[in-house]
């Protein structure tokens, strides 16, 4: 009977801990990728980057890079909508630790509501992908995810 009970006991914490992680915060995968997609064309998909972002006490710049090919096109398109708080998008020549750096594109002339962002990319070697998190003051671990698809022509 104990066994029964400890048993009964162990699952219903397993499905409780597993409902709450799983709706902790609203990234669906497939309808962002979704919506990404279709501000891809006339580019043809190259690859995609899912990033969940868990805001802190501190403000964070998180960084990605993007290797493409010379001479080539590119279509960089963000989708934001299921951050909790807005993120500004920034895109560099180079990476955060160069003082040649030189910043081609930045979201923060954004109009409040708007979460896809399409950017044509300039041709370069590569492509730095930076997220300015700004800090959560209020402590409620928020978090949320952003995508982001390549595309070329």
């Amino acid at each position: 009977m104990k066994k029964i009970f400890y048993t009964s006991l162990l699952g219903l914490i397993f499905v409780y801990g597993f409902t709450t992680i799983q709706t902790a915060d609203n990234c669906d995968k497939k309808t962002l990728t979704t919506s990404c997609k279709k501000k891809m064309e006339p580019f043809k998909y190259d690859s995609q980057k899912f990033t969940k972002i868990l805001f802190q006490k501190k403000a964070q710049n998180l960084e990605i890079e993007v290797p493409v090919f010379i001479g080539e096109k590119y279509r960089l398109v963000f989708n934001t909508s299921s951050l909790p708080k807005p993120v500004q998008v920034n895109v560099y020549t180079k990476d955060k630790e160069s003082k040649k750096r030189e910043a081609i594109y930045s979201s923060k002339d954004l109009k409040p509501g708007e979460n896809e962002i399409v950017f044509d990319a300039p041709r370069v070697r590569k492509l730095y992908v930076d997220y300015d998190v700004p800090a959560d003051s209020t402590n409620q671990k928020l978090s949320g995810c952003v995508i982001f698809m390549v595309g070329y022509k």
